[in-house]
């Protein structure tokens, strides 16, 4: 049965997120599916909340987020930057950030990520990979060439107009599919450790306490029935 906070928050809670397959990608009928979509549908449910999912670009979707009431954001790395801006819902999927090169190039080798400064990376804008560049020191413009998706920076990795690319291992493999490329076609140049765990939803700074704690109860529910893990398996196969 719902409460008066599901009854509020199925009037007003905003769920926004990046198309970043295959954690959350449009499907032909216009929905919104994937391995972090179902996880957050499953909870929503769970709290008796109905809410319409959007996919934005990350920039607009985080602003979103990070300045309006009552938006929920999902898939969204938990860093320091970060902590205090958002209320933290809890974690949805799993997360292995490397930086991305072509298998044919040879040249490229990377022990540690200041050699990597030799090297034009694909960014994407407001994103935590290319944050966490930054804050060690990439610059953006000279190092750090920025898009909007990491889909596009796939695209330019494939045809030699960026050197390396930041991307989390499930969705790079899963994108190169949809894209027709070949996943042998590229490797692991270097593993960004610090950014590699998992991937959180969270609400707008603004909510009030009483719809972060609902939703909280709700994804442990989720992970208690075993449901998550049932969705999670799907995706990894």
């Amino acid at each position: 049965m719902l409460n008066s906070v599901g009854c509020a928050a199925a009037n007003t809670l905003l769920v926004v997120t990046e198309d970043f397959p295959p954690f959350q990608f449009p499907t032909p009928d216009g929905k919104v599916s994937g391995m972090a979509t179902e996880v957050v549908r499953e909870v929503l449910t769970k709290a008796g909340i109905k809410a319409e999912i959007r996919l934005y670009p990350w920039a607009r979707a985080y602003k979103l987020a990070l300045k309006e009431t009552n938006v929920l954001i999902y898939s969204i790395a938990r860093t320091r930057d970060r902590e205090h801006h958002f209320k933290w819902i809890g974690t949805i999927t799993p997360y292995s950030v490397y930086l991305w090169k072509l298998a044919s190039r040879e040249d490229i080798q990377i022990k540690e990520l200041e050699e990597a400064k030799q090297y034009i990376i694909g960014g994407v804008t407001n994103d935590v990979k290319q944050d966490y560049l930054v804050n060690h020191g990439f610059d953006v413009g000279e190092q750090i060439m920025l898009t909007n998706s990491d889909t596009l920076n796939l695209k330019k990795l494939t045809k030699g107009r960026i050197d390396l690319t930041p991307f989390d291992e499930v969705a790079f493999i899963h994108t190169a599919k949809q894209l027709g490329f070949k996943p042998e076609n590229y490797k692991r140049a270097f593993f960004i450790e610090d950014l590699s765990s998992e991937l959180y939803m969270a609400m707008s700074i603004l909510t009030p306490d009483d719809l972060v704690r609902t939703l909280r109860r709700a994804l442990e529910k989720v992970k208690d029935s075993g449901r998550y893990d049932q969705i999670k398996q799907k995706y990894l196969k």
